[in-house]
């Protein structure tokens, strides 16, 4: 999910919605404020690199480095990287969440284009019947809802025909044991939210993705990336 839209409250609600829990959050610096000469992507994205040589870059480099690349994208850079990939080729649901992890929860870290309250995490599941579901993780979840979806491909349909979408609108036909209870996108402050929204996904490279929200089908200006969370390190032998 991108970043606020239609005024104070609403964008305030989506801070909380895409803020990571309190113990993980990093510390967060005004998205476009002062900062460290940019390296990596960012500086990629200030010259001409193209989408290929992006995915060429971000591929050559460990998860970690890569997580940390895009996640050092921030602001209105988030924006630039989704224009940036209009070239890429279409992400597939099998290259978002492979078949061959039925059954597992995938962490992707997310970077939304807000000033600050930029983290938060998409999880993914894929269900036996081969449906892709999904909540947000966040610490407000208890007021705004986990904003369930369903993971669907490219329909055809406008605003962006040839893109797979983060569907909010469509309740998903199961919730995975152990994931948050489940409460409908259409009401109280939920809808605030997540109400109507689709996020429609681009390919950046291996386990990376950006993407923009749009609200009824309107463009509501909103981008963020999601990259697949590394592996957790082998725990130490005892």
């Amino acid at each position: 999910m991108g970043p606020g839209w239609g005024g104070f409250g609403v964008s305030w609600l989506f801070t909380m919605a895409t803020a990571p829990d309190a113990a993980a959050a990093p510390r967060e610096q005004p998205a476009d404020g002062p900062e460290a000469a940019p390296q990596g992507l960012r500086a990629m994205l200030q010259g001409e690199a193209t989408a290929a040589d992006i995915a060429r870059h971000l591929d050559a480099l460990d998860p970690a480095e890569r997580l940390a690349q895009v996640l050092a994208v921030k602001g209105k850079w988030v924006k630039a990287l989704y224009e940036r990939m209009a070239d890429a080729p279409v992400v597939t649901l099998e290259e978002l969440v492979p078949g061959a992890t039925a059954g597992t929860t995938l962490i992707y870290e997310g970077r939304n284009s807000l000033a600050m309250f930029t983290r938060f995490q998409k999880r993914f599941l894929r269900l036996p019947s081969g449906v892709i579901v999904g909540y947000n993780h966040q610490s407000m979840q208890w007021i705004t809802g986990p904003g369930y979806f369903v993971l669907q491909g490219p329909d055809g349909q406008p605003p962006v025909p040839n893109e797979p979408y983060v569907d909010y609108i469509t309740e998903p036909p199961e919730i995975p044991e152990g994931w948050p209870a489940y409460k409908p996108n259409n009401r109280g402050l939920s809808k605030s939210v997540y109400g109507n929204m689709h996020d429609y996904l681009r390919r950046v490279a291996t386990g990376v993705v950006v993407g923009k929200a749009y609200r009824a089908g309107e463009d509501i200006d909103a981008h963020f990336s999601l990259t697949l969370a590394p592996p957790a390190p082998p725990e130490a032998a005892s």
